[in-house]
């Protein structure tokens, strides 16, 4: 049985009933659907599609994190969806053409780093969309592009969110919730009865392997070395025992910068000691010996004391010699090869994923099965780190070549989500990962047939055995969270309503179908009453909460205060912080030859974040910068944050007092990124709405009109702004006349009064002395 729908093609889409009563509620409202891999995410962002464009007319935009997935929902939506006007945007369209595309097309499905740099240069127009599909929605927090969209749109149109697995933490969830609108979530896993004959299982074996005793004997040296570093920070007070994760080891490195304590920067030593030996020892007992060898090389490149004291250490050079003598690989390697032959001998068609974490295990791993005649195709991401990414063309064929001949395929996290691998029944893991999400993910890989199997290689008593159990635990915890949380909204729901509306309301239209037909005008009449009200706020899954006491009441959202009055021209390099200015200002990304923000016809700001300030004076380069940024009348330097323990504090005071001193540039010190862009805003209000200054490049290749120089020249007058010069030009005809004016007749001129007169005529007669 299909869906029937003017909007979906005929035998197109099958008819199931859990995925048309969640697009029923999903229409209702903004909906957060968690459903696992396979259940049809997509089938349900086709029924709401269909679904809302039947009410009103307008345009829709899909968001997923990766070109192939924006790819692969390019050609469902087009097999599926009966409309026209589908398009598929990259970031290989130019700029231009996408401004075109927008105004042309329907229903568009992009990265949301495409449509983060359209929206704040202004070639999207938020207010012509009816809905935002946030697929893989677990992606929308902190400053991901898909916090900035979804924040943009979720006042503005309808939202549905999709995802597998948005994580077990609470705050999390609230957070992917609160940026993307969500009043409700719908949720379902293995267990639910309406779902149950859709699961693909997937049985999860973990298999074990014993570690060398030469692997043994280098990771007890690795680990004496390691232990004898936390006992130094335990004497010191800052960790309670050497029991440390790697997480707190690295919170407690971004503390200990603000310590004001004489061993300071032996103890962020120490830390960064302990952290590599922790990083050295876990890819020895999860990637084997040639993974952790070449980690240990690259120490050897770097500069940092850290670095070279881990390097030098005589147990870790004990363990590398140790390491060196072997002529054996990690265990994994041949029980994975092991593991693959016997599948492959039971179907010799049958395709397998392996994911590993690290390239170089990838590259170890298709060597490996090449030698033993397995057809093993790499599949990693686009990134170029030592020449070793793939474009996307290049992943596209290979998993062609995975589809037409391949029996493995070798991958790293790239391909967790979303790639179109069909019918894939066995996935193995070369490591565990303590990820709940990325675990999910790609366990799915291998729900795409009838249910398959997933294998996890884990070292004997390693990090492997944490990692395992606790991906386990995290997703326990994330399903009891989402329950929680949907239990809150259903006995509200139910306070209000007696029952779940959304069912109810459903079921009925369902008996009501086969018991008569309905004329047009009854439907029509149905729709109206069907009708969202545009002018009420919808409520937020927040406001549900806070309604049945299960979360703390908080401050009440800031009321518009209409459109936006300042504009900012900020370096294509800043985006970040346009994304924070843009909730204040226009914002226009150019690509600057000098400073970061341009807020007037004569500010220009320089922003330096503590890191990068203390490297711009150690090669150099910092007054270079300064030298340029003279250029402009009123520069003004901003540095962020207040970690300079990396060179001596005699140093950075020297720096600050040739910025101000010598070069006459001030500089506004920041704690962190909120208050840089509440300064700049501050700044752009002050020049644009108080000065009445326009926002212009001064600076720059093009030559000025004559008009603008003219207006320049008045302008270098003193307490005379753009607003006035044009004032005194308008009033004097010429920069002669304004020049040969008296106090008298300068006064004649709106806004200049005796005092700025007297001012203007001393600068003007006054004789120059060297």
């Amino acid at each position: 049985m299909y869906v029937e729908h003017k909007f979906i093609k005929p035998n197109k889409l099958e008819a199931r009933i859990y995925q048309q009563l969640i697009a029923a509620s999903a229409l209702k409202d903004n909906t957060l659907v968690v459903l696992p891999t396979g259940l049809g995410k997509t089938a349900i962002a086709a029924l709401v599609i269909a679904g809302l464009l039947t009410k009103k007319d307008g345009k829709v935009l899909i968001i997923a994190p990766t070109r192939p997935l924006v790819e692969q929902h390019y050609r469902t939506f087009k097999d599926i969806l009966n409309i026209d006007g589908i398009v598929a945007i990259t970031g290989k369209i130019p700029p231009a053409k996408r401004e075109k595309i927008y105004r042309e097309g329907k229903i568009f499905i992009a990265t949301p780093q495409v449509i983060e740099n359209d929206i704040l240069s202004g070639r999207l127009k938020v207010d012509d969309f009816i809905l935002l599909i946030a697929d893989e929605a677990h992606h929308t927090v902190g400053n991901h592009a898909y916090a900035f969209v979804a924040k943009s749109f979720k006042d503005k149109c309808h939202i549905l969110a999709l995802t597998a697995s948005p994580g077990h933490d609470v705050d999390k969830v609230m957070e992917i919730c609160e940026n993307l609108g969500i009043k409700r979530i719908e949720f379902r896993d293995e267990s639910d009865e309406d779902v149950k004959p859709y699961v693909a299982k997937v049985r999860m074996i973990p298999i074990r392997v014993e570690l060398l005793e030469e692997f043994k004997k280098a990771l007890k040296l690795l680990d004496d070395a390691l232990k004898e570093r936390l006992k130094f920070l335990k004497d010191h007070g800052v960790i309670d025992s050497i029991n440390v994760t790697k997480t707190e080891l690295l919170e407690l490195n971004n503390k200990l910068f603000s310590y004001d304590d004489e061993v300071k920067y032996e103890l962020i030593k120490k830390c960064s000691e302990a952290l590599k030996l922790m990083y050295a020892k876990e890819l020895l007992e999860s990637q084997g010996k040639d993974v952790f060898l070449k980690y240990i090389e690259k120490l050897s490149l770097q500069r940092s004391k850290s670095a070279k004291n881990v390097v030098c250490d005589e147990r870790v050079k004990k363990a590398v010699n140790l390491l060196k003598s072997l002529n054996v690989e990690h265990p994994k390697y041949p029980k994975l090869l092991e593991l693959i032959k016997s599948i492959l001998e039971k179907n010799k068609d049958e395709r397998i994923i392996v994911f590993a974490q690290y390239r170089d295990t990838v590259d170890k791993i298709v060597s490996l099965l090449e030698k033993n005649g397995i057809k093993a195709i790499k599949f990693i991401g686009q990134s170029c780190r030592d020449g070793k990414g793939m474009s996307q063309k290049q992943q596209v064929e290979a998993i062609e070549r995975f589809k037409r001949e391949g029996q493995v395929l070798v991958s790293t996290s790239v391909s967790e989500e979303g790639i179109d691998i069909p019918a894939v029944n066995y996935v193995i893991f070369f490591e565990p990962v303590p990820s709940e999400i990325r675990t999910i993910q790609r366990r799915g890989r291998a729900m795409r047939g009838e249910g398959g199997t997933c294998y996890i290689l884990i070292s004997k008593g390693t990090s492997d055995e944490a990692y395992y159990w606790s991906a386990l635990k995290k997703e326990r915890e994330m399903k009891r969270t989402l329950r929680a949380i949907c239990k809150a909204i259903e006995k509200k729901l139910k306070e209000k309503y007696g029952e779940d509306p959304i069912k109810k309301e459903y079921l009925e239209e369902k008996e009501d179908k086969e018991e008569k037909i309905e004329t047009k005008e009854e439907k029509k009449e149905e729709e109206k009453k069907e009708e969202p009200k545009e002018e009420k706020r919808k409520l937020t899954l927040l406001d549900f909460l806070k309604s049945s006491g299960k979360e703390e009441k908080r401050e009440e959202e800031k009321k518009e205060t209409g459109k936006k009055k300042i504009k900012i021209i900020v370096d294509v390099r800043e985006k970040g912080m346009a994304k924070l200015l843009s909730e204040k200002a226009e914002v226009e990304l150019k690509t600057l030859e000098l400073g970061d923000y341009i807020v007037s016809d004569r500010v220009v700001i320089e922003r330096k974040t503590d890191e990068d300030f203390v490297n711009s004076i150690i090669d150099k380069r910092l007054f270079n910068q300064l030298k340029d940024l003279k250029k402009v009348e009123r520069p003004i330097l901003i540095i962020e944050g207040n970690n300079f323990s990396r060179i001596h504090e005699n140093a950075i005071k020297g720096a600050i007092l040739s910025i101000i001193l010598d070069y006459r540039i001030p500089i506004i010190f920041t704690k962190d990124r909120e208050e840089t862009a509440d300064y700049i805003i501050k700044i752009a209000e002050r020049e644009q709405l108080k000065e009445k200054r326009p926002v212009s490049i001064r600076y720059g290749k093009r030559a000025m009109t004559l008009q603008e120089r003219q207006k320049f020249i008045v302008e270098s007058l003193p307490d005379v702004g753009g607003a006035l010069a044009e004032r005194l030009l308008e009033h004097f005809k010429t920069v002669e006349n304004v020049f040969t004016a008296s106090e008298r007749e300068l006064m004649r001129v709106e806004g200049v009064g005796e005092e700025r007169a007297k001012k203007i005529r001393e600068v003007l007669t006054t004789e120059y002395k060297k």
